[in-house]
């Protein structure tokens, strides 16, 4: 089976939905594309001038998290789990995960449906650790990172 390289110079968001839409991964496109067809929801974006490929999302801290805590928490992860980085920011009490994959030699189909589902599946078991440690919010009644557009757009995550 031969698999095309998508040239650099192609990818833009529609090479993306695309790409999605051919695999079946559900998505919404609202200011930016919102993935939900992974365990995990999570945003994809694209930086054409440095052609990155960046997936990113976040999870609410619990209210009262000792920042020292939470930013060791952020360290540990980001030593032990590959691919994802991980940072806080205590002003909207959110934990972020992002990933860049460069395409200035092209993307393949297959693998950013792969990353995508690498990205959902790491950070899905990191929130849970989390959750677990006691710094991260439990799980709500709605699917595992299920935020709405308003809320991301209050901190500007939704580009």
């Amino acid at each position: 089976m031969k698999t095309n390289v998508i040239a650099a110079a192609k990818v833009d968001e529609t090479t993306i939905t695309d790409i999605l839409e051919n695999g079946a991964i559900d998505f919404i496109d609202n200011g930016g594309l919102y993935v939900t067809g992974y365990p995990f929801n999570f945003w994809i974006d694209l930086d054409k001038t440095r052609k990155l490929l960046i997936i990113y999302s976040f999870w609410e801290t619990m209210h009262d998290v000792n920042e020292l805590e939470m930013l060791r928490f952020g360290n540990e992860t980001s030593q032990n789990k590959v691919m994802l980085q991980f940072s806080y920011n205590a002003e909207y009490g959110r934990f972020y995960a992002y990933y860049t994959h460069p395409f200035s030699v092209g993307l393949l189909a297959p693998q950013v449906l792969k990353l995508c589902q690498k990205f959902s599946s790491i950070f899905d078991e990191v929130v849970k650790d989390g959750i677990a440690g006691g710094i991260l919010q439990d799980f709500p009644d709605c699917p595992c990172g299920d935020v709405t557009d308003e809320a991301a757009a209050a901190d500007g995550t939704v580009h």
